[in-house]
């Protein structure tokens, strides 16, 4: 019963704002101006050092300078009562994901939309000892981490979630991706929650737009170009598409800032292996089994791979596989172009 209580307490709203002015309500004027300059406390967003120094005619280092020693003071009073909501917020936060975040989601989680409310979270993580920064370049996100957290634990545990996914070659589901995690740590008993805790912190390892894990570099996990993304929807969707449902999926899917111009997917489409038209503006995926050509091509194609002749029904059920094409068109070209037999069935000419 006392930790849901405890819990509770730790996770109410904190206003760091109202906490930073107090523990600083003696200190000069000047000083307190700066922090809040720096830090967008003021409600006029981060400001540079430049930006800071010109408006006290102060060098960029003696900006830092005056942080530092604020920093200082307030380090100092780190056992003073006002900052054990501080103290309380921060350590519930980070417990509660794993021990470590990305920082801009550790601010969200603690100071919420208020731009100032997370300048003074930041603050207080920068002057206190509640949080570690974490950064490998390359490796993982800018983050936070508690001071006894496990980097090598993390660190092993990201490199495991990497080979996975190269075996796997394409992105996975998070319910994949844990249980064949937990196929090779049956004894460890790592829960689902720290292994996506530790995920969300790599740079490395990567969550999509539909929630499929896979390495950030592939080109399904993060997608560049209109093609890129034109193929992801597919791949997602499974079946052929329309270029402009597909220009609209993009846009839904938030894969595109920008307004996705229908004509645009249909250019860049028309000219990659990748995709085949198969009907009018419709578009598959090659490694689908779909190819290139006009039907009279596919119908000739079917027929060499069945010697045998085949009826008119069998012929159009195998078109259908890879062309989205009306009944009338496959029957049409048959008649034009293909032999029929006294059988009613037909063979290639």
């Amino acid at each position: 019963m006392s930790n849901i209580s405890n819990s509770a307490k730790n996770n109410k709203e904190v206003s760091f704002v109202e906490i930073l002015e107090n523990i600083t309500s003696n200190l000069p004027q000047r000083s307190r101006e700066i922090v809040w300059g720096r830090y967008g406390i003021g409600g006029a967003g981060v400001a540079t050092l430049e930006e800071i120094g010109g408006k006290f005619g102060i060098t960029r280092e003696r900006v830092r300078q005056v942080i530092r020693e604020v920093c200082k003071k307030v380090k100092a009073k780190s056992q003073a009562p006002v900052l054990s909501q501080v103290h309380s917020k921060i350590e519930f936060t980070l417990e509660s994901n794993s021990g470590i975040m990305e920082i801009e989601k550790l601010l969200e989680k603690l100071g919420g939309a208020d731009s100032k409310q997370k300048g003074a979270a930041r603050f207080f993580l920068d002057c206190l000892d509640d949080a570690q920064e974490f950064e490998i370049k390359g490796v993982s996100k800018k983050a936070f981490m508690l001071p006894d957290f496990d980097q090598e634990e993390w660190m092993r545990i990201k490199d495991e979630v990497i080979e996975i996914l190269k075996k796997k070659k394409s992105p996975v589901s998070e319910k994949a991706l844990f249980d064949e995690f937990s196929v090779s740590h049956a004894q460890e008993k790592i829960e689902k929650k720290k292994l996506l805790d530790y995920l969300e912190v790599s740079k490395e390892i990567k969550k999509n737009t539909f929630g499929k894990w896979g390495l950030a570099k592939w080109k399904e996990v993060n997608p560049k170009g209109t093609r890129d993304k034109a193929y992801l929807i597919l791949k997602e969707d499974g079946k052929p598409m329309h270029f402009k449902d597909i220009a609209e999926e993009i846009d839904k899917s938030g894969l595109n800032k920008k307004k996705t111009h229908p004509q645009t997917v249909h250019n860049e489409l028309i000219k990659d292996k990748k995709f085949v038209l198969v009907g009018r503006g419709i578009y598959a995926l090659a490694e689908w089994g779909y190819e290139k050509g006009t039907v009279k091509d596919v119908l000739e194609d079917i027929l060499k791979k069945y010697p045998a002749a085949m009826t008119r029904e069998e012929i159009i059920k195998e078109v259908l596989k890879v062309r989205q094409v009306k009944k009338s068109t496959v029957i049409i070209n048959l008649n034009n172009y293909f032999k029929k037999t006294k059988e009613g069935k037909y063979t290639s000419k």
